[in-house]
């Protein structure tokens, strides 16, 4: 309690605005009772520095405000953590409080809420996806490829990526920087120029359009004859790219006719 009155007086004292006191004194009063009970929720040290459920959430809540002023926001804030006074237990094994699905039983509080969240000129759409998705952004690199398009172009993914920056261990008010996207954008422009090739590529010369000409090729002929053509250049992509389909299938042909046998 003492560092909960402690931040409070800092609080008072700065020009931030206590938005979570805000939330909390306008919210019904069931809801203020799982708040309340955040109070009691600890948490990882290793992570979470600052102190209980409450003390985290309070903070989240305030940085989110005062940094992006968005009210969708600010709520994902207050509700984000919820869902620990329900999943919060002791892991012997890493000696170390954990929370394991809190997003989701924090979303079904969204839910419950929904009402007051419109009331309040808030999107329960949007909050749900920030709740949901939370944790997910910490682990963003990890994904694959296929993961990361999906997640980067969900539509509400910029709410959540601005909602990392505030979601963090300890008692400074300010959000961190936006998370760096820039290598990951990368990847994701490397692989769609890519695909847009192969299609192209695909267009001239695939596995039907040679099936259709030469009947007997099929399964693993079919394999070894069009990785046979196509280890004949050291840059299969740039000559497929450069050519037509006329030139390309006649440039097979000549191939196959010359190395059938070997086939």
């Amino acid at each position: 309690m003492n560092r909960i009155k402690k931040y409070s007086n800092f609080i008072n004292e700065s020009s931030y605005i206590d938005e979570f006191k805000l939330l909390y004194d306008s919210a019904p009063q069931d809801l203020k009772d799982i708040v309340d009970a955040t109070k009691d929720i600890e948490q990882s040290k290793e992570w979470h520095p600052e102190g209980n459920v409450y003390i985290h959430t309070r903070l989240v809540t305030n940085r989110l405000q005062n940094c992006y002023n968005d009210i969708n926001l600010s709520l994902a804030g207050f509700f984000h953590d919820l869902g620990k006074v329900t999943t919060t237990d002791w892991n012997e094994e890493k000696q170390s409080w954990t929370a394991h699905g809190h997003e989701d039983d924090s979303a079904n509080i969204v839910h419950k809420y929904e009402d007051w969240i419109l009331a309040l000129g808030g999107d329960p759409k949007i909050i749900d996806f920030i709740v949901k998705n939370h944790m997910r952004i910490k682990y963003l690199n990890d994904f694959r490829l296929q993961e990361k398009i999906k997640f980067l172009n969900e539509p509400f993914f910029e709410y959540v990526h601005k909602f990392s920056t505030a979601d963090y261990g300890g008692t400074e008010l300010e959000c961190k920087p936006l998370m760096d996207l820039s290598k990951i954008e990368q990847q994701i422009s490397e692989y769609k120029e890519r695909e847009e090739k192969n299609k192209i590529i695909s267009s001239k010369f695939n596995g039907r359009i040679l099936m259709e000409l030469y009947p007997e090729l099929k399964g693993e002929k079919l394999g070894d004859a069009i990785s046979g053509f196509k280890n004949q250049f050291d840059d299969f992509t740039q000559y497929a790219l450069a050519m037509d389909k006329e030139k390309i299938l006649k440039d097979f042909d000549i191939y196959y006719t010359e190395y059938h046998e070997k086939i």
